[in-house]
């Protein structure tokens, strides 16, 4: 275990670094300089990533100027664990000050950054063009505006969390998307169905290029339609990813669990942007699998029903992600313990 290094919060006001005062390099946003100066006070890569929860191969590489941060949260992140003002490094308001006696009592908002931020709010809405003659309706600004205050609170209540990428996979009627969606429901995470987010897309391509929009099992959807469909899938999680948004995705993602390559691209992408990774696999017999795309009734899975066997012949049942993965056994009549294995996976990866 590392000890905790001492933080002195006089250095982020009064320190300088080769003739630089630290409230120029922190409104620089130059954190490997801040990170060389922790080395030279004494303190170990290590506990520098401790403090700031970023892995210490990354610390180092900041530090050495072969990395960059372009990360809104990492720099929320290196604020709080070395007790720099916020503000020094331009990332928003300073933390809340919390009651004392109640842990999970509501954060107390200074009333100077409560105005601060209202004052804000309206000169954005201010800078919104008015409603035309010919509109009857008017926006509800006040409403709009003491949601968008009640969110910010909340989150600043809640403070920050990290953000999560859960990868929900598995065959066709596994019962994935029911997973994904306990998982989402119960954290509160943004939720992408690939079938959902991009099957217009797919049903209008195929049709475009002569084919039948049910298709996807051919090699035209294979070649053709299945990676554009994927990578408008992927760029859409990082979109959400990339803004701090945790998210749930799920996709049978078969070719994709099993390529290794893909995975570590995953991996790198993931820790690139500090963001938790899980892979889950939900897993079922042929017989609720078959009653699961019977019941939902899709086009999509007219092929597979009135060639069950031939599909079967087609996939690899003993199929797994080639990485660490959490395997959901959604067999006959498990659909209860579908929901309570949602909730343990979701209280493992940092609800």
């Amino acid at each position: 275990m590392i000890a905790r290094q001492s933080v002195d919060p006089a250095w982020w006001d009064h320190e300088q670094v080769n003739g630089v005062g630290m409230r120029q390099i922190l409104a620089d946003r130059d954190i490997g300089t801040v990170f060389k100066f922790l080395h030279n006070r004494g303190w170990s890569w290590a506990a520098i990533a401790q403090a700031t929860d970023i892995g210490e191969q990354r610390i180092r590489e900041i530090a050495n100027g072969r990395r960059r941060i372009e990360n809104y949260d990492v720099y929320v992140r290196i604020a709080s664990g070395l007790q720099i003002p916020r503000d020094y490094l331009g990332v928003g308001l300073r933390p809340l000050t919390q009651p004392a006696s109640a842990a999970f009592a509501p954060a107390v908002v200074p009333q100077t950054q409560a105005a601060e931020f209202t004052a804000s709010l309206r000169g954005a809405f201010g800078l919104a063009e008015k409603p035309g003659a010919e509109d009857d309706a008017q926006p509800e600004s006040e409403l709009f505006e003491s949601q968008i205050m009640q969110a910010w609170l909340d989150r600043r209540a809640v403070g920050h969390r990290g953000t999560n990428l859960v990868l929900v996979a598995g065959f066709a009627g596994s019962g994935k998307t029911e997973f994904a969606r306990f998982l989402s429901a119960i954290t509160s995470w943004a939720l992408l169905d690939k079938d959902v987010l991009t099957r217009p897309l797919v049903e209008s391509m195929l049709t475009s290029m002569g084919g039948d929009p049910n298709d996807r099992h051919t090699e035209l959807y294979r070649t053709e339609v299945r990676p554009v469909e994927y990578r408008c899938l992927i760029n859409a999680t990082f979109a959400n990813i990339d803004n701090g948004v945790s998210t749930v995705v799920t996709a049978p993602f078969l070719a994709e669990v099993a390529d290794i390559h893909w995975l570590r691209w995953l991996l790198h992408r993931c820790a690139e942007s500090d963001v938790h990774l899980e892979v889950v696999w939900v897993g079922a017999d042929t017989d609720t699998m078959h009653t699961y795309i019977h019941r939902r009734d899709a086009a999509r899975d007219s092929w597979k029903l009135n060639r069950w066997d031939e599909y079967l012949g087609s996939i690899d049942l003993a199929l797994r992600p080639q990485i660490p993965h959490f395997y959901v056994d959604n067999s006959l009549n498990a659909a209860v313990k579908l929901a309570d294995e949602a909730c343990a996976v979701s209280e493992r990866i940092g609800r």
